[in-house]
C-alpha cells in the first residue's frame, strides 16, 4: 500500500488509547472486538486531552469560522447565483470555469493559505461537498451543506490522526477503505440523529456573525456529544 500519508499525532493516555482501539477495528485477528463507533469515541476522549483544547469541540475553531464564510457564500448563491455572488468577493473569474474547477477554486478562497493540519483538512473538505453540490440539480440548503462539510471535516480529521494504526492493521488497501467507510457511516449517522438547532442563519451577514458561529458551534457540538455517547 505503500508508505502512510497519516500523521503519527500526540502519544498521550488517551491518543494510545484511540491508536489501540483503531488497530483492533481493523486487525483481522481481532475482528469484531471494536465497532467503528468505539473508534470514533475514543478519538474525540482523546482531542479532549490536546494541550488548550478540554473539549473536542475546541479542536475544530478552524473548521467552524469556514463553516461561517461556507454558509454566508451558499446563501448569496441561493438568492442571486455564482455570478453576483463571487463577484461581490472579486472572484468574478472563477464564474467561467467549468463547474469541477469552480468547486476547487472556492475550497481555495474559503480555505485560505495557512499550512496546519485543520487547514489541509478544511481545504480537502470544501473540495468533496462543493465538488456534487455545485453540479447537483437539487442545490442544497446553506444549513444542509453547512453540516455535510462539517461531517466530512471530522471524518478527514479521523483519518489523518488515526491513518497510520488503521491502514498497518487492515492489511489490504480495500480493508482500509472499508474502515473508513464504516466510520464515515457512524459519523453520518450521528449527525443525522443530532439533527440542527432551530433555525438556521437568514442572511449572510448572520451566518459570519456571532449567530452564525453560535449555529455552526450547537451544530457541531450537537454531533460530538452524539458521537461520543
Amino acid at each position: 500500500m505503500g508508505t502512510s500519508s497519516a500523521r503519527r499525532g500526540p502519544t498521550t493516555g488517551l491518543w494510545r488509547s484511540a491508536k489501540g482501539a483503531a488497530t483492533r477495528y481493523l486487525s483481522p485477528a481481532a475482528a469484531g472486538e471494536v465497532s467503528a463507533r468505539e473508534v470514533v469515541a475514543r478519538y474525540l476522549a482523546a482531542l479532549e486531552e490536546a494541550p488548550g483544547s478540554g473539549e473536542a469541540l475546541a479542536a475544530f475553531r478552524v473548521t467552524r469560522k469556514v463553516a461561517q464564510d461556507l454558509g454566508a457564500l451558499w446563501q448569496e448563491v441561493a438568492a442571486r447565483g455564482w455570478g453576483l455572488a463571487l463577484k461581490d468577493r472579486g472572484l468574478a473569474s472563477l464564474a467561467r470555469e467549468p463547474a469541477e474547477m469552480l468547486g476547487l477554486g472556492v475550497s481555495g478562497v474559503l480555505a485560505g493559505s495557512g499550512g496546519g493540519l485543520e487547514e489541509a483538512v478544511v481545504r480537502t473538505a470544501l473540495a468533496l461537498v462543493l465538488g456534487p453540490a455545485v453540479t447537483s440539480e437539487d442545490v442544497p440548503e446553506p444549513a444542509q451543506i453547512v453540516r455535510q462539510f462539517l461531517v466530512t471535516a471530522l471524518h478527514l480529521r479521523l483519518a489523518l490522526d488515526l491513518g497510520e494504526p488503521l491502514e498497518a492493521a487492515a492489511g489490504s488497501s480495500g480493508r482500509f477503505r472499508d474502515g473508513l467507510s464504516r466510520i464515515k457511516a457512524v459519523i453520518e449517522a450521528g449527525a443525522e440523529a443530532a439533527g440542527a438547532p432551530s433555525e438556521p442563519p437568514a442572511t449572510p451577514g448572520h451566518w459570519q456573525g456571532f449567530t452564525g458561529w453560535t449555529w455552526v458551534s450547537e451544530v457541531m457540538a450537537g454531533l460530538l456529544g452524539k458521537l461520543k455517547g
